[in-house]
């Protein structure tokens, strides 16, 4: 069973900057799970929320700054003051840092307006390393362009509702797909389906004895953010 580090260490660290993925590599993580929005200046960066006001404390969206203007504020400090010079990374600083040491999964944030720019974005820059390097969405419309700007990138289809697992159509809708990564409220209904015999599934967030042993057996990894 992987054990992927969601924003990476992010139970130690402030989550999806540099120090916490760092740690989560030295940790011995099999992957790390990150955000992904595009800045201003078209360059994908390393961001969860809608707003840069929980971390940064400025009420703006990523989207609405360039690179240089996000990495100048603080993404540290709001978890402790010791990290205050944390910053935003951008996606080619984290696969520098990563460079196959673990698998990557970049979750595309969607926003209708900049989603297709972001996709090629990405695809630009992982082409030479979808060996190590996959993609996930909650929009089945950005995984389904990304599939189409090249097939042979892994995906994940991210599902936080039943009623997307219990689908009539749902093996075939998702075909193209390589991985689901479930929330954890929802592990009953999968039990039920069988779906970890069936597919490579991904819990998340949970830590690693929260799951029973006879799950462990068929399940594909769990997303934590502590790894240790």
């Amino acid at each position: 069973m992987k054990i992927i580090a969601h924003r990476g260490f992010s139970g130690n660290y402030p989550e999806n900057t540099l120090l916490a993925f760092e740690k989560a590599l030295d940790a011995g993580a099999d992957g790390i799970e990150t955000d992904l929005q595009l800045s201003r200046d078209n360059v994908p960066v390393i961001f969860h929320d809608d707003t840069l006001k929980r971390i940064t404390g400025l009420d703006e969206t990523p989207e609405t700054l360039t690179l240089a203007e996000l990495q100048s504020l603080d993404a540290g400090s709001w978890f402790d003051p010791a990290y205050e010079k944390q910053k935003i990374p951008s996606l080619d600083e984290l696969l520098e840092l990563c460079d196959a040491k673990a698998s990557l999964i970049l979750e595309i944030k969607y926003i209708p307006s900049t989603y297709k720019r972001l996709c090629q974005e990405i695809q630009r820059r992982i082409h030479d390393k979808l060996d190590w390097v996959e993609v996930s969405c909650f929009e089945d419309s950005v995984l389904e362009y990304m599939h189409r700007l090249d097939p042979k990138i892994r995906l994940h289809k991210l599902v936080d509702k039943a009623a997307t697992l219990q689908r009539k159509d749902f093996d075939m809708r998702y075909d193209y797909t390589d991985y689901f990564d479930i929330d954890i409220n929802l592990r009953t209904l999968v039990t039920q389906m069988g779906l970890i015999h069936r597919k490579k599934v991904i819990f998340w967030t949970l830590e690693a004895d929260e799951i029973d042993e006879e799950m462990k057996k068929g399940l594909y990894g769990i997303m934590s953010n502590n790894i240790l």
